[in-house]
């Protein structure tokens, strides 16, 4: 009796092949979300890829921690796959090689194993500045803050070299997977009680204004923009998800000055703002939007035009606020104008990689109000402790900061969100 070797199930064989075409959109899904971009763009990411591997997408669902997707190859074989979500982070340069990466899958030719080594491959090679360059960037982009925020010039070295410090310890936390919220607080600690006492200690007549711009690295700008566009435009889960995280972040960032502040300086001191020129706006704008343009991974030749765009934001701003529009009014028309000026890129014989709003919200960073929500937090948290004549004024004030932070992030988002829809132009690049 002689043994025949039965032939290869035909059903099991294409089940195998969508779960590869599955696996390769979920890796470029993951790698795009990773390094910072909205809802819709891993969503058409994942689509194009599977479309290209000659599949259908019958469902996708964009978690914080997972994604999952739902494909069909010829009739009605269909199967679901889920992969986790790394790190969230802002990378623009990993960001648009994901996007090239999803527009070549898209024209065929491929197979999905190349795909998920090319991820692999991007995330080994994609370019990133040192750690050391990146630690200066932030420092000077959170002494720049502070000159908008109105630091006076004695407070910029101590500043700078907080942010330093501050960026260094998150860079080595993050390398070592720590607790995220941990994290935040423990920077903030060190970040502000470093700022304030080199402040004082160099006669600074701001030194709590200082503290509070040396942990502005910490305010999460693109992840509060992703939130509400992700809810705006569809996705309230992941929206939700990242508001929350948001809010986790900025209260532990609260309780980390808090700390620091309650060791160096009274509660309740507060200084005074002071007003500097329009030049004087737009230089440490643009140097801020630039050094968190080196922070976000972005080509040095992307860090000039975003430098350009924060120079607009503050402008635009400035102008508002010297036409008393307000914070709020003033600082979603500067979004506006920064977005609108990222659209026009696109018509420039170069090709200019803007990560779709990744720039545009780079550029709008500087107009963040962190010490707003900082002094809200803080304010809450001392009218908290207060058992017995309750500062009424305290809390009007806090819930002031507050709401004007709200309305300002919200303006600046919408504001971004609108353009986009207004003036379209391809989330993938097209050259």
């Amino acid at each position: 009796m002689t043994d025949l070797a039965s032939p290869p199930d035909p059903i099991r064989l294409r089940h195998r092949h969508l779960e590869k075409i599955a696996m390769a959109a979920l890796n470029v899904g993951c790698i795009l979300m990773e390094s910072g971009a909205k809802a819709e763009v891993v969503r058409n990411g994942i689509e194009m890829v599977v479309s290209g591997l000659g599949a259908e997408t019958i469902a996708v669902r964009i978690g914080y921690a997972s994604i999952s997707l739902t494909v069909r190859g010829g009739g009605d074989n269909t199967i679901s796959r889920l992969l986790q979500v790394g790190h969230h982070g802002v990378n623009l340069q990993l960001n648009n090689a994901a996007r090239a990466l999803a527009v070549r899958a898209s024209q065929g030719g491929m197979e999905p194993e190349t795909i998920v080594e090319e991820v692999k491959t991007l995330r080994k090679i994609t370019p990133k500045h040192h750690w050391i360059i990146v630690a200066l960037a932030t420092g000077l982009a959170c002494a720049s803050f502070g000159q908008l925020l109105g630091t006076d010039a004695t407070a910029f070295l101590p500043i700078w070299f907080a942010g330093f410090i501050g960026q260094t310890i998150r860079h080595f936390m993050v390398l070592n997977k720590q607790n995220l919220f941990a994290m935040v607080a423990i920077v903030a600690f060190a970040s502000s009680a470093i700022g304030g006492l080199l402040a004082q200690l160099f006669g600074s007549s701001t030194p709590e204004m200082a503290m509070f711009s040396s942990v502005l690295l910490l305010v999460p700008g693109v992840p509060s923009m992703n939130a509400q566009t992700d809810i705006m435009e569809g996705s309230p889960t992941l929206g939700s998800a990242r508001a929350l995280t948001v809010m986790m972040i900025l209260v532990f960032l609260t309780v980390g000055v808090a700390l620091s502040r309650s060791i160096l300086m009274r509660f309740g001191a507060n200084d005074a703002l002071l007003s500097y020129g329009l030049l004087h706006h737009i230089i440490f704008g643009g140097i801020a939007a630039a050094g968190f343009g080196i922070l976000f991974n972005f080509s040095w030749r992307t860090v000039g035009w975003t430098a350009i765009g924060g120079g607009i934001a503050l402008a635009v701003r400035t102008l508002g606020m010297d036409a008393q529009w307000g914070l709020a009014m003033s600082s979603t028309l500067a979004a506006a104008a920064v977005t609108v000026y990222v659209r026009l890129l696109y018509l420039l014989p170069v090709y200019v990689p803007t990560g779709g709003s990744m720039l545009a919200i780079a550029g709008c960073i500087p107009m963040i109000p962190g010490s707003s929500a900082s002094h809200g937090l803080v304010g809450l948290m001392t009218f908290a402790t207060q058992h017995n004549n309750y500062d009424v004024l305290l809390l009007g004030s806090s819930f002031a900061s507050l709401l004007s932070v709200v309305f300002t992030i919200g303006g600046i988002a919408a504001a971004i969100t609108l353009i986009n829809e207004i003036i379209k132009r391809p989330s993938f690049p097209t050259q």
